[in-house]
């Protein structure tokens, strides 16, 4: 297959490929019924001094680490990136926010009619049925992609965000406002 803006071949190297971005324009395309359909065309990736790099084995808290693929998030003032790796051959979530590095464990979505972006911070809330201290509150943005994605995704449009405490673990809330779902990724050790 070829990619459809600028006509080079694509190589599938995950066997579950929804999303991915060419490796030659970064163009970020949505495979589908074998089929390439170009999504939206998005800048390189500014590269920030971090030890993760998609592709590419790393070190780091003694365990090997490979990096599957990448996502920069944008709000208010900054971005952080969210990296999808493998440990020990399980699926985990990496994230840097000013090289600050947590790694997480990805709950299944939920759905709920209820706003994260109402909750105010430093205060106690029950969300899903379960109570969390609220840290932060934003609005963020899917910005960038970097490799192939098995989930689909929809970039430049807002989810709400918030980082919350519950016994003594972090806990980050991601909200799908267009679907309701709500995706839970909670801080694990290794």
């Amino acid at each position: 297959m070829n990619c459809p803006s600028c006509w080079r071949p694509i190589q599938f190297e995950e066997k579950y490929t929804r999303i991915l971005s060419c490796n030659y324009c970064n163009t970020v395309l949505e495979f589908w019924r074998w089929e390439l359909t170009k999504i939206w065309e998005q800048s390189e990736i500014i590269e920030f001094p971090s030890i993760f790099n998609v592709w590419k084995e790393t070190q780091w808290n003694w365990k090997i680490i490979y990096v599957k693929w990448q996502l920069r998030y944008e709000y208010d003032w900054w971005f952080f990136d969210k990296f999808f790796v493998l440990i020990d051959w399980k699926q985990f979530h990496i994230k840097e926010d000013d090289w600050m590095i947590t790694l997480t464990k990805e709950w299944n979505w939920q759905t709920s009619e209820e706003s994260l972006l109402n909750k105010e911070p430093w205060i106690n809330y029950n969300i899903l049925w379960k109570d969390y201290f609220i840290q932060e509150v934003w609005t963020l943005k899917l910005v960038n992609i970097k490799w192939f994605v098995d989930k689909p995704l929809i970039p430049w449009k807002d989810y709400e965000y918030l980082d919350a405490i519950k016994d003594w673990k972090m806990y980050f809330l991601e909200k799908e406002i267009w679907t309701g779902k709500i995706r839970i990724n909670e801080e694990v050790k290794i």
